[in-house]
């Protein structure tokens, strides 16, 4: 393997691993001018899954593919780019291969529990990931090609919507830490007029007078 061909290797690796972390403000991913990976042969399933690390050894083999097709189908979904560089990575490090299937598996569970909890804060995370995603991507590819003036221009738009993103963030963060706040001070203003009342409640249920005797 020539130096180049080393480097682009690297650098897929390198980037593949920093998409999948929930770091918000530090996703995303891989190369360009590759020349296509050979597809692993089909030739026993095994080979076609990661190859598990210590803390997957108690899934079962059928676990581990379910969990890989949920992280491929998650990554097609929201970033094509990423899908086809990690089935590129398949063939070249399975043991990174491996390390980005389990992150980028974690981002999709994470990401699916906040749907179900609070549908429009899900999406404004899932756009930021998606943004970081993309963002970092164009810098991995500006990096290799750094006289591109066009490509250059993608990235400072592709930076202007992240930060638009990172905004619309913070904004829903700060509405829900002022909701918050509201209803903590509701409770203490409540407890500060009601507390005596409550007071003589709870003596009344738990402690009772004693009865006279007969």
């Amino acid at each position: 393997m020539n130096i180049a061909s080393r480097t682009h290797g690297l650098l897929l690796t390198t980037c593949l691993a920093a998409l999948c972390s929930l770091a918000w403000a530090g996703m995303a991913v891989a190369q360009e001018r590759t020349t296509p990976v050979a597809a692993v042969k089909p030739d026993a399933n095994r080979r076609q899954i990661a190859q598990a690390p210590m803390a997957d050894l108690r899934l079962s083999l059928e676990e581990r593919k379910q969990r890989e097709e949920t992280a491929l189908a998650f990554a097609k979904k929201h970033h094509p780019e990423l899908e086809k560089l990690l089935r590129q990575l398949r063939g070249m490090d399975q043991k990174e291969y491996a390390k980005a299937l389990r992150e980028l598996y974690r981002v999709s569970e994470r990401l699916s529990a906040l749907e179900s909890r609070a549908p429009h804060f899900y999406q404004v995370q899932l756009d930021l990931w998606k943004a970081n995603s993309s963002a970092t991507l164009l810098a991995a590819r500006l990096q290799l090609n750094p006289g591109n003036e066009d490509l250059r221009q993608e990235f400072r738009a592709a930076l202007e919507r992240k930060l638009e993103t990172q905004k619309r963030v913070n904004e829903e963060e700060l509405a829900r830490a002022r909701e918050r706040v509201e209803r903590l001070e509701q409770n203490l203003e409540r407890l500060e007029r009601d507390g005596p009342q409550m007071i003589e409640r709870q003596l009344r249920q738990l402690a009772p007078k004693n009865r006279p005797n007969s």
